[in-house]
């Protein structure tokens, strides 16, 4: 009895060695789901037949280079196919791949970054194929930004391309980034990401919890979604809908309208984010002073909600406010083009009468009677017979009826020939004159 006491002690004891030497480097990541060197999300389908190495939600054929090899985004040790946060903005990845957009989460659960259910013999959660063990997923990858970049959003520093990274419109401390490279600081000796590809700021408990994104110690909402409705912050132009976008409320310039950066540049290092403003980050103004940046606050705007429009009609001015101009002024003609016709009648009526006819005759588009006075306004065009008017005097109107001829002076009425043509009559008594000068010379050598 003794000896069967210790032979079942002794086969207890193996079985506790085997099962500790089988599990030591494990972690729980749910109810049945464990962790392993070879399996890591999990799902007792090994990494080299699971599509889905880390169950994020992602096809590992998305998460790769075009060659087969890993793809490490945000350079924090794990790669993409293993990382739960690809790209270290603090939202996880199954969060920013649009899964949640197109397919029905109810039933769905997650824990820590990595979606949990019934997996077929290709390790790729059934809920989310296009049908069991298709090993095609049935959403697409979202890129909120498109056609700006084509980075897909879990790859993306700047989702929807409003100048605010990711980071920040997720909710995370602003001291997480001390570098201000839009993602969480890791360094191996102070921060690193586990075995997650997750920071370790953002979890109570390394690689079994997320997010506790402002630090004190309880676990938040990430992504933040201010207005509770459409989109998170993170793919929202208007986070806190108050119809003033977040490029113009963080100190932006939208000359386009359309909510997004202008004049979008990301090279050579491509990352999703607008090269200068991740150079000089937006500064997020607070107007109202309350603790909460202008985009997320509802009641407090830092740019106008629409573009202003011109106004519709003129106050009237009195006469007495009006400074008119001298009879002299070369410009006085012009006064009348700024003056809209809903002012003419006041200022016409009160005005004194020496001043009366400068301001009127303009307003009611009639003739001036001094052609040299429109000489200052404008440059005539040439007009025929330029050419042979006298020094440099004045080109004649352009109402002139005489229509660029010349008065030859010939008769009390004149005789008007072309300009740029020969006076025939002219002509013909020269000839006359020397035929008759020439006849009466013939006469006297005659006697």
């Amino acid at each position: 009895m003794k000896l069967l006491s210790l032979k079942n002690c002794g086969l207890f004891s193996l079985i506790a060695v085997a099962f500790w030497l089988t599990f030591a480097n494990a972690s729980e990541i749910g109810d049945d789901h464990v962790v392993t060197a070879n399996d890591s999300d999990g799902d007792r389908i090994v990494d080299t037949i699971d599509v889905d190495d880390d169950n994020d939600g992602i096809l590992d054929i998305e998460e790769i280079s075009g060659i087969g090899e890993d793809v490490d985004s945000d350079r924090d040790g794990i790669p993409n196919r293993l990382d739960l946060d690809s790209d270290n903005d603090g939202i996880l990845d199954w969060k920013e791949s649009g899964a949640v957009m197109q397919i029905d989460f109810s039933a769905i659960r997650v824990v820590s970054g990595r979606i949990l259910g019934k997996v077929g013999a290709n390790g790729f959660v059934d809920d989310l194929e296009t049908s069991t063990d298709s090993g095609q997923m049935g959403y697409t990858l979202v890129n909120s930004d498109w056609p700006a970049d084509e980075f897909p959003d879990v790859l993306d520093l700047d989702s929807d391309n409003d100048g605010l990274t990711d980071l920040q419109e997720a909710g995370v401390d602003a001291s997480y980034d001390a570098d201000n490279d839009a993602r969480i600081d890791v360094n191996s000796e102070l921060n690193s990401v586990g075995s997650d590809g997750i920071p370790d700021q953002l979890q109570i408990t390394n690689d079994k919890t997320c997010c506790d994104a402002n630090g004190d110690g309880v676990e938040d909402i990430i992504p933040r979604n201010s207005d509770g409705a459409d989109l998170p912050d993170f793919q929202d132009l208007d986070s806190d809908n108050d119809r003033a976008s977040d490029l113009v409320e963080a100190g932006g310039s939208d000359f386009d309208g359309d909510g997004r950066v202008d004049n979008f540049f990301d090279s050579p290092v491509l990352d999703g984010m607008d090269d200068a403003i991740l150079l000089i980050p937006f500064e997020s103004p607070d107007n109202n002073g309350n603790a909460v940046p202008d985009f997320i606050d509802e009641f407090a705007q830092s740019g106008p909600v629409t573009a202003p429009q011109p106004p519709t009609t003129m106050e009237p001015t009195q006469a007495t406010d009006l400074e008119l101009p001298a009879d002299d002024d070369p410009i006085a003609d012009l006064v009348s083009e700024p003056i809209s016709e809903p002012v003419s009648e006041p200022v016409s009526e009160p005005v004194s009468e020496p001043v009366s006819e400068p301001v009127s005759e303009p307003i009611a588009d009639t003739p001036a009677q001094d052609d040299t006075d429109m000489m200052v306004t404008r440059d005539p065009a040439a007009r025929p017979g330029g050419a042979i008017l006298p020094g440099a005097g004045s080109q004649p109107a352009e109402d002139d009826p005489s229509g660029g001829l010349v008065n030859t002076g010939l008769n009390g009425a004149g005789c008007s020939v072309q300009s740029n043509g020969i006076d025939l009559i002219v002509l013909l008594l020269s000839v006359f004159s020397v035929a008759l000068l020439g006849w009466r010379y013939t006469i006297r050598r005659v006697r």
